[in-house]
């Protein structure tokens, strides 16, 4: 009887794939993230008390782990494997990349940012929410302006009241 499972035939390197140009910044990118976070973990102050579990260990283990798949998905870029969209997925691979839509999104966090001080959290953020629904194609602008607000008003709402957390009231300051 023959063997049902042909044996794996590996590929000589010159019919390999190209290195993906796309997943590679993406795996470098979480790679660069896990660094990020290792770093923030270790500038966490400690309680000087002698415990096993103390303020680092759950974004000790967040760090290391992010920085590990990084590692992981770089070694797998390296070697030729993509991100493929799976069976389901109405995509071509091979198609060019848009940048747009990531570029609307960075450029509203940018913005965003940029307004919370001056003008506040709940504006700043509801910025962030509208160029996010811009970006994924709603033009329904009022729809997507009102509930950016009311979402950006209820994270407010949750942080400081709920968490006790300070946030810039801003051009709010007295309503809120």
């Amino acid at each position: 009887m023959p063997d049902p499972v042909p044996p794996a035939v590996s590929l000589p390197s010159a019919a390999r794939r190209p290195i993906s140009v796309p997943d590679l910044l993406v795996a470098l990118g979480v790679v660069l993230l896990g660094l990020l976070l290792l770093i923030g973990t270790n500038q966490i102050a400690t309680s000087g008390m002698n415990t096993v579990v103390g303020p680092r260990v759950f974004p000790l283990i967040v760090s290391v782990g992010t920085l590990l798949l990084g590692i992981l998905l770089t070694i797998g870029v390296l070697r030729g494997h993509r991100a493929e969209p799976a069976m389901e997925e109405d995509t071509d691979p091979n198609a060019p990349v848009n940048l747009a839509p990531p570029g609307l999104i960075l450029g509203g966090f940018l913005l965003g940012t940029l307004l919370l001080q001056p003008l506040g959290f709940v504006v700043g953020t509801a910025v962030m929410y509208f160029t996010v629904a811009f970006a994924f194609g709603e033009r329904r602008y009022g729809l997507m302006a009102g509930v950016a607000v009311v979402v950006a008003l209820i994270t407010y709402l949750l942080f400081t009241r709920g968490l006790g957390l300070t946030l810039p009231a801003g051009i709010l300051k007295g309503v809120l």
